[in-house]
């Protein structure tokens, strides 16, 4: 795990190509055999930061969502809500997923990491969204588009925050999704939320 999140903090700060094993292993305060004795590469060791941040992020939607009340509106709410969790959505873990994405078309290992747990994420809210439309009979809503559609609202925000850090907080983006919410789905949007 140290090495995991020295990765993650060299990668953040420097990039794919300007980060090496050395900046790795003293960021860890560890020695380079150790590296070598857990990981065969750095792309091993890539592999693995990437397949670290896929899980958490995977982790924590599923908790959110588990809590969350047992409409298809407030379970999609919840997914939304966990994009902007603080423990996931910070400045550092942003890049990395960036620089990560930013590698994807000569990696193609990268694309199955990230797929082997997001797969499930687009699944559920297609399933949430195709509920919602026949629930509240928004027949000019196709139900692929509108998760496609959905899954960019946090996407697009994810990056907007990287490049404009100071225009809003992961919290406005997040009330900023969950409004756009409401124009998908106007007779479930905004939640009536108990106190």
């Amino acid at each position: 795990m140290q090495l995991i999140m020295a990765a993650i903090d060299s990668i953040s700060k420097r990039g794919f190509s300007d980060t090496t094993l050395k900046h790795v292993t003293e960021t860890a305060k560890l020695s380079h055999g150790v590296v070598n004795y857990h990981f065969d590469s750095k792309e091993a060791l890539y592999d693995a930061t990437l397949g670290f941040l896929a899980r958490e992020h995977y982790e924590n939607w599923m908790k959110y969502l588990d809590r969350a009340a047992p409409t298809a509106a407030h379970r999609l709410a919840a997914i939304i809500e966990a994009d902007f969790d603080k423990r996931v959505c910070t400045h550092k873990r942003l890049a990395v997923w960036f620089a990560f994405w930013g590698q994807a078309k000569y990696r193609p290992n990268y694309i199955k990491i990230h797929n082997k747990y997001d797969n499930e994420r687009y699944e559920r809210i297609a399933d949430l969204c195709g509920e919602l439309i026949s629930d509240g009979g928004y027949d000019d809503l196709d139900v692929e588009r509108t998760a496609r559609s959905v899954e960019a609202l946090s996407d697009g925000s994810w990056l907007s925050l990287m490049l404009y850090p100071k225009l809003a907080d992961r919290v406005e983006y997040r009330d900023v999704c969950l409004h756009a919410l409401t124009r998908f789905f106007p007779r479930h949007f905004p939640l009536e939320v108990s106190a």
